[in-house]
C-alpha cells in the first residue's frame, strides 16, 4: 500500500482532528486561539489581515 501524501493544509487538518479526538464539529467550535494552527484548522488558508502584513513589513525594514 502506498503512503498517503498530505498537503500542508491537509496535514494541519489531520492534526486538528487528532487534537479534537476525531470530532469534526469540535474543530469548528475550537476556542484555542493561541494555537499556531488555529487559522488553518478548517483546511483552508485564512484571509490575510492587512494590519499584520503591514506590521511585518515595518518590522523587517527596522531590523
Amino acid at each position: 500500500m502506498a503512503d498517503k501524501i498530505l498537503t500542508p493544509l491537509k496535514a494541519i487538518r489531520a492534526k486538528c482532528m487528532d487534537c479534537c479526538c476525531g470530532q469534526a464539529k469540535e474543530i469548528k467550535l475550537c476556542n484555542m486561539k493561541n494555537c499556531p494552527l488555529y487559522p488553518y484548522r478548517m483546511g483552508k488558508r485564512p484571509k490575510v489581515d492587512k494590519d499584520i502584513d503591514e506590521g511585518d513589513i515595518e518590522e523587517k525594514t527596522v531590523s
